[in-house]
């Protein structure tokens, strides 16, 4: 049997599952995550919660340990018993479900089931009962481009999501990492980081692509990302995700050995425009495969779709696409054009440069944690001001701009990914 041939086999034999657990075990995790609140708790809960949740452990630990996953259908079958056992209205605690997933290798199959923060999903969002069902398929250019950029330890997969609970199934949520998961203790590494690629098509041509030409002249919206064949932007897609996590471990302060470090909100904030600029900018000067198309997709996705969050000011990618929107401003790249702005790409390039020269000369110059904190809360200051008490910031009026379609997009259903589509 070829490798393709036996990749083909995989995939119909996941399309098959994904369509028997969508008959069954995902209407059950459906219907308890309907019942927590965000912190995962049950409120008062009763016998049915417990009858229900013990059903969908009996029906789950059947299927992992049926498929040859007997670590994850132990792990599950503990941490909900544990849970039962400390009550429901108690907050979940699910660290050996999140320690005993493993990443898949590429044309392998993974699947998760516990309380997940589904970040950017369709509200309720939370640390509410969650299942996936993904295939890895990294892109075809990835061996020749992590050639020229070797990832010193790369724990990252692009995947297709096959199959998931309402949180992952639904809305704009592309990424899964340990930390989402509910837990008492924090992630000291991560083990692994699975991308829901195949479902960034549709949400950047649904939200990012209609916000930026709210904002932006006609001729000055970058083109490259719009109207992509599905395949080709599942590949550039993944591509950027490669690259910007190369990035991320890179420099004096890398991410493997300072992430909690980087969890800081003004650190993390300043360390994804980073390693975004420097994607854009490898893209730009390297010849890296789709070097369009990742450009496009990172100016408009920071820019004109993270801002759209309903709650934008407490949100942290909404934070960097505000920040670079004004960056972008202070240096010309964003120039006024009646109602409207013009985008310059050579300036928005040199003022991406000066970004990575300023963020990387303030991480070269403080020496601790402390000062680390303080002066990256700091640089953030200068382009995002002060916001009410529990907001990370406030917008101005000028950066008011980025929400200019945020009613009309916010009427749109929500998109859904499940059974697998490109």
């Amino acid at each position: 049997m070829t490798g393709t041939t036996g990749a083909h086999r995989l995939q119909d034999g996941m399309l098959g599952e994904a369509e028997a657990l969508g008959r069954g075990l995902l209407p059950r995790i459906d219907a308890f995550r309907a019942r927590q609140r965000d912190d995962g708790t049950v409120p008062e809960p009763g016998a049915e919660d417990r009858r229900d949740l013990l059903a969908v452990k009996d029906e789950a630990v059947r299927w992992f340990a049926g498929r040859g996953r007997a670590a994850q259908a132990d792990a599950l079958a503990a941490d909900i018993d544990g849970w039962l056992a400390a009550g429901l209205d108690t907050p979940p605690h699910f660290a050996r479900c999140r320690d005993a997933l493993t990443a898949p290798a590429d044309g392998d199959w993974a699947a998760f089931l516990a309380p997940v923060q589904t970040t950017n999903s369709v509200p309720p969002v939370g640390s509410r009962l969650e299942f996936f069902l993904v295939r890895r398929k990294e892109p075809d250019a990835l061996a020749e481009l992590a050639g020229r950029y070797p990832h010193p330890k790369n724990n990252c997969q692009a995947t297709v999501l096959l199959a998931g609970s309402e949180g992952v199934a639904k809305g704009n949520c592309i990424v899964f990492f340990p930390e989402n998961v509910a837990a008492h203790d924090k992630v000291a590494e991560q083990a692994y980081a699975i991308f829901f690629f195949n479902k960034f098509r549709r949400i950047h041509e649904a939200y990012a692509v209609p916000s930026a030409r709210a904002v932006l002249t006609p001729d000055s919206v970058p083109p490259a990302s719009a109207g992509m064949d599905p395949e080709a932007c599942y590949e550039a897609r993944s591509l950027w995700g490669y690259l910007h996590d190369y990035f991320h471990h890179q420099g004096k302060w890398p991410l493997d050995r300072h992430i909690k470090l980087k969890m800081n909100w003004f650190i993390g904030l300043l360390e994804e425009l980073k390693v975004d600029a420097k994607t854009v900018l490898a893209c730009h000067e390297d010849a890296v495969p789709y070097a369009d198309e990742q450009i496009a997709m990172i100016l408009l996705e920071r820019m004109f779709r993270y801002p759209l969050d309903a709650r934008a000011v407490r949100n942290f990618d909404a934070g960097t696409g505000v920040f670079l929107y004004s960056w972008l401003r202070e240096r010309g790249a964003l120039a006024d054009h009646g109602s409207r702005l013009a985008l310059s790409y050579e300036r928005a390039l040199e003022a991406l440069r000066e970004l990575v020269d300023t963020i990387e000369a303030m991480e070269a110059e403080v020496g601790t944690p402390a000062e680390y904190r303080t002066a990256a809360r700091e640089l953030v200051r200068t382009q995002l001001r002060e916001g009410a008490v529990g907001d990370r910031y406030a917008f101005t009026a000028d950066q008011s701009r980025l929400v200019r379609a945020q009613g009309r997009l916010a009427s749109l259903p929500p998109l859904e990914f499940a059974p697998a589509e490109m």
